[in-house]
């Protein structure tokens, strides 16, 4: 337990947390999911504190998986993050201390995308801008390239993607509230249906969007429409912002 480590001082802390960390790059390879996102959530909350960043979208699953291992941690002192890592790795590892100077960093597992401290931001791969397509520039929140789109060109603003989504499920998505005004605004269907039968207010509710989330109510947005799981968006997990947004209407 993290108790053991209570006689150090704060310096000592932080030389074994920075230990434990370059450790942990050294036996990643080895570690399995449960484990990295243990280690994930509290190097992050040990260098950042608080997880105040967006919720991934609906199809950024792994990056899904570490925001919710983070957000769980809720308001723990980073100290104490430092030591519920260093003890962790001590519980799977106790002699890691003692190898931790013969570790070359270069064979290290630094690249482990479960190790590494990433922004967690979406991961589409960079597009020239001729080759990109309508749905490429919703993603990225582009309002005005929206727009001249919609306007000079023969779009359905309701047809699906490959991943059988709308324009609007995407702005819902990535909670980008310009776009999904813009899309409103141009008569998107507000309870479009994916292949999964979510609309994007299913969309906007999971990924805790409340801004994108009030606007699609105030619009009219019908939120006892059910998916394929039978689930309407009142029912999913999300916080408790956004609930009471849901009991108002």
């Amino acid at each position: 337990m993290a108790d053991e480590f209570g006689d150090c001082s704060q310096e000592d802390i932080k030389d074994l947390f920075e230990g434990a960390s370059k450790y942990l790059r050294h036996v990643a390879g080895s570690q399995s999911g449960e484990n990295l996102l243990y280690f994930y959530a509290r190097y992050k909350q040990a260098t950042e504190g608080k997880c105040n960043s967006k919720k991934p979208g609906m199809f950024d699953f792994q990056g899904k998986q570490k925001w919710e291992a983070w957000k769980k941690l809720g308001d723990k002192p980073r100290d104490m993050a430092m030591l519920e890592y260093i003890s962790h790795m001590t519980s799977l590892y106790p002699g890691w201390e003692a190898e931790i100077d013969t570790i070359d960093d270069k064979k290290s597992s630094s690249g482990s995308s479960w190790v590494s401290v990433s922004t967690m931001s979406n991961t589409d791969p960079e597009l020239d801008n001729q080759n990109k397509t309508v749905f490429d520039w919703c993603k990225e929140g582009d309002v005005n390239q929206m727009s001249r789109i919609l306007q000079s060109e023969n779009i359905d603003i309701n047809g699906l993607d490959d991943a059988g989504m709308a324009l609007l499920h995407w702005a819902c998505d990535r909670g980008l509230s310009e776009m999904v005004e813009c899309l409103l605004n141009k008569k998107a269907n507000i309870d479009i249906q994916d292949e999964d039968k979510q609309t994007p207010l299913h969309y906007a509710v999971s990924c805790e969007h409340p801004k994108v989330v009030q606007m699609l109510l105030s619009h009219g947005a019908d939120k006892s429409l059910r998916d394929s799981d039978g689930l309407s968006p009142s029912e999913l997990e999300t916080s408790e912002e956004i609930r009471i947004l849901l009991g108002k209407t």
